[in-house]
């Protein structure tokens, strides 16, 4: 059986709290994925008995901390994924792998040419940089917002990565591996005090920046856990990207406020098109329905009136399923984006690119 993923973690790590996370994780992943879903965990310590495991998952989660590091049993699980990934070609084949989720479970520098576990969607407080997931649940436990935000965030990355899954291999088909870890147990236990801390996005004005202009459709969230997917995939090619969802984490908002507040600073919006969209940019909505999107919808058409080149900042983005068919009256003609963000299939690399080379380098 192949399992949507594993949870590999250091021998010396404790247990409970490692299964406790598991176990929530897989809850997680199971309600956006809307059935159930098989998952392992893989303690290190034990040699290449975990191989037949990895040689077949399609997401790798590694609990990344100073003893993971030192295990050479995590080493080994870690060289056999590895080893996978390199069967993708190369032009194909992502610097930040989506199918490798990499977990700050405690704050360590990994060993030299290892990627290090990033601060999850830029947009987690503090206290996951300084004390990792394993900190959050011992020390504030597991109904706390922050706990229960990092699950969420990392079951989303887990969805986007089985999307991506690399080819599965048989034991057989395993040559000698280069174990990447550990070698240097001054770098694997690199200290606390240099583990960086995310960096808010106006205080990295080369770091391009979009605003997520969507409709909640009345399917089930199913539209909306798209968009969440495209969040995700523009957070980890370094792009600022800006929803509601993540706002909505940190407490009550002023919904209109805010909404103008992300349109005017964001280098580009990101209108996400779709039935609902349409009708409700063009105010053809039962009242009180929708009026997120007509407000949004109201701040581009006041751009598209007054700024010649409207179609260089507000960008169109469509789902396979949707199309030029939902593209608002008023915003038809430019170039309309159709991306898969579960998959990473069609026009995102296009996006992507076009983000970055256009982004002002000073803030706007």
């Amino acid at each position: 059986m192949v399992n949507d993923f594993i949870t590999s973690f250091a021998a010396e790590e404790h247990r409970a709290y490692a299964a406790r996370f598991h176990t929530d994780l897989a809850e997680a992943v199971t309600r956006r994925k809307g059935r159930a879903v098989e998952a392992a965990m893989c303690p290190g310590g034990r040699g290449d008995t975990n191989s037949p495991l990895i040689a077949g998952t399609r997401v790798f989660v590694a609990l990344c901390s100073g003893a993971y590091y030192q295990d050479q049993g995590c080493g080994s699980d870690w060289a056999v994924f590895e080893h996978r990934l390199h069967l993708v070609p190369a032009q194909f084949r992502p610097s930040c792998p989506p199918s490798r989720v990499l977990v700050r479970w405690q704050p360590a520098n990994p060993p030299s040419r290892l990627p290090l576990a990033p601060i999850i969607s830029g947009e987690v407080t503090d206290g996951y940089a300084s004390k990792g997931v394993y900190g959050i649940l011992r020390e504030e436990g597991a109904r706390s917002r922050a706990y229960r935000d990092a699950v969420d965030d990392i079951a989303a990355a887990v969805c986007v990565g089985r999307e991506c899954s690399p080819p599965e291999v048989l034991l057989g088909e395993l040559p000698e591996l280069a174990i990447p870890f550990p070698r240097d147990a001054a770098v694997a236990r690199a200290p606390q005090g240099k583990v960086p801390q995310p960096r808010r996005a106006e205080e990295d004005p080369d770091r391009p920046s979009v605003f997520l202009s969507y409709a909640h459709e009345e399917d089930g969230d199913v539209h909306k856990g798209k968009v969440e997917a495209l969040y995700h995939r523009l957070h980890a090619e370094g792009i600022d990207a800006r929803m509601d969802t993540a706002a909505h984490r940190k407490g009550p908002q002023h919904w209109p406020r805010w909404m103008r507040k992300q349109f005017n600073e964001v280098d580009f919006v990101l209108a996400v098109v779709s039935p609902a969209y349409k009708r409700r940019a063009e105010h053809e909505e039962a009242p009180g329905k929708g009026d997120g999107v007509g407000y949004e919808a109201d701040f581009i058409l006041d751009e598209r009136m007054t700024d010649r080149q409207w179609y260089e900042r507000i960008l169109l983005v469509s789902f396979p399923e949707h199309g030029r068919a939902y593209v608002p009256d008023f915003l038809r003609g430019p170039t309309l984006y159709t991306v898969d963000p579960e998959t990473g299939e069609g026009d995102l690399p296009e996006l992507v690119d076009y983000v970055k080379s256009k982004a002002p380098r000073a803030p706007r």
